[in-house]
């Protein structure tokens, strides 16, 4: 049986960051952003987790459900 994971880049929860370098990355809206301290002055951050848009989750394992409607929204998204 062949596999097909959608990868972050056909998800409807990504969006592509055009300020990122590699040009590749974005951020996972899946879930709210996390609370980080900023490495250079301890102040509280908000974050979305960065992917690359080759990167796929585990949102999609053993569901075929999810694994369906993430390929619809994938080319409904590409259309």
């Amino acid at each position: 049986m062949h596999h097909v994971r959608p990868i972050c880049a056909r998800c409807s929860y990504w969006v592509e960051d055009h300020t990122a370098i590699p040009a590749t990355a974005g951020h996972c809206h899946r879930y709210p952003p996390g609370i980080y301290l900023s490495p250079q002055n301890g102040a509280a951050i908000q974050k979305f987790p960065a992917t690359d848009r080759n990167h796929w989750c585990g949102e999609w394992s053993g569901d075929d459900s999810r694994l369906m409607e993430g390929v619809r929204q994938s080319v409904v998204k590409g259309a």
